[in-house]
């Protein structure tokens, strides 16, 4: 295929790269990490001015029609920044699945609100003891008369208390999992903030006998695991954009920090070790950025993409801890300084590595993609 970026997506980076850079210098996002939501409202009503929760949503609810591959394009430009917003879980873990679902209720009621950015949307699927996203599903719904009733945990779930809706997977009696969609404001719901490595705020969900329509259900019919999995994939894809900026922030650092260190009379970039930690990054990020493209775009075609989505996300959790490692080797203790804003892309880069499916996890899917 070829990746070579159109004269609009070139447009469509430089724009989210200036934009990102204006309003969200790291200042700004240490001020956001250490408020009590871990959330700004004012950081997310400019990011949607711009019309990016719409990105890759239909015209039909005031969407663009475009494709993953362009909010990969701004995910990585985000990165750069460690911007701190709910866009990629919203649209991913959000918007979708209910596009996907055939639920024209939810689809009218939630749809055009997601895409303007007046509504927040999160996914709750991980639950207590262990366990990931693609882990057996324990919470359970019984049918009442004519209504559910919903009663379980789930934990690590992002933004769940700026979030307008929740998308909970559930085991409804004699119908088996589902998606269910509940407004966070619904009776019952119990939130509390978890402490998170990362940027983004994690948060414990309990579900006290909440009760619900089977409107709220994403589709009688529809195989909730293969949404789930296909909402995953996409979140997973545009998490590893996300990634890739924070790569190359990091890199940017380190040859910063190794043109400027002196040691032994003259900067530490000169020294071989130092330089090649360098390259190997440079060499790493490329590669990162190839494959997080590559399954992108392989999402906006028709058929599988589970080979392509599989294989970025087990390279690149590898291949970032490489980067980071290197970009620490290079500034020594400094980097570790709660000062320096190395450590905001690291926390963010391993949050990232620990989420939506282990290294393991994928190479076992590319290995049964490959027959194995």
């Amino acid at each position: 295929m070829d990746l070579t970026l159109t004269d609009e997506q070139h447009m469509l980076a430089e724009s989210a790269r200036h934009f990102a850079e204006q309003v969200c210098p790291s200042d700004v996002v240490r001020q956001v990490e250490a408020s009590d939501s871990g959330f700004s409202s004012q950081l997310w009503s400019k990011l949607c001015e711009l019309g990016y929760p719409g990105l890759v949503l239909p015209e039909k609810y005031g969407g663009s029609g475009g494709t993953i591959l362009d909010l990969a394009i701004v995910a990585e430009e985000l990165g750069r920044v460690a911007f701190p917003s709910p866009l990629l879980t919203s649209v991913a873990l959000g918007a979708l699945p209910i596009m996907w679902s055939r639920n024209d209720w939810l689809a009218d009621r939630y749809l055009s609100g997601l895409t303007k950015g007046e509504l927040i949307a999160t996914m709750a699927l991980v639950e207590p003891g262990g366990g990931n996203e693609w882990s057996e599903i324990g919470a359970a719904g019984k049918r009442l008369t004519t209504n559910w009733r919903l009663s379980g945990n789930k934990i690590l779930v992002p933004y769940a208390a700026n979030a307008d809706l929740i998308l909970v997977a559930a085991n409804l009696e004699g119908s088996g999992l589902s998606l269910i969609a509940l407004e966070r404001t619904t009776p019952g719901i119990k939130c509390e903030r978890h402490r998170a490595l990362g940027g983004d705020p994690l948060y414990s969900l309990s579900f006290d006998r909440v009760t619900f329509t089977p409107a709220s259900v994403l589709g009688p019919d529809l195989d909730a695991r293969a949404v789930l999995n296909r909402a995953l994939d996409h979140a997973a894809v545009l998490q590893s954009a996300y990634a890739v900026g924070l790569s190359e922030r990091a890199l940017s650092l380190a040859v910063a920090h190794a043109s400027t260190r002196e040691q032994f009379g003259r900067p530490i970039g000169s020294f071989q070790a130092v330089a090649h930690r360098c390259s190997d990054m440079r060499i790493d990020i490329d590669a990162c950025r190839f494959l997080a493209l590559q399954a992108a775009w392989r999402l906006d075609q028709p058929g599988s993409a589970d080979l392509d989505v599989a294989a970025a996300k087990a390279y690149i959790n590898d291949a970032v801890r490489r980067v980071f490692t290197n970009a620490h080797q290079v500034h020594g203790a400094i980097g570790y300084s709660t000062e320096y804003d190395l450590q905001l892309f690291t926390r963010r880069a391993k949050a990232f590595e620990l989420s939506l499916g282990s290294t393991a996890l994928h190479h076992e899917r590319v290995a049964k993609e490959l027959g194995l």
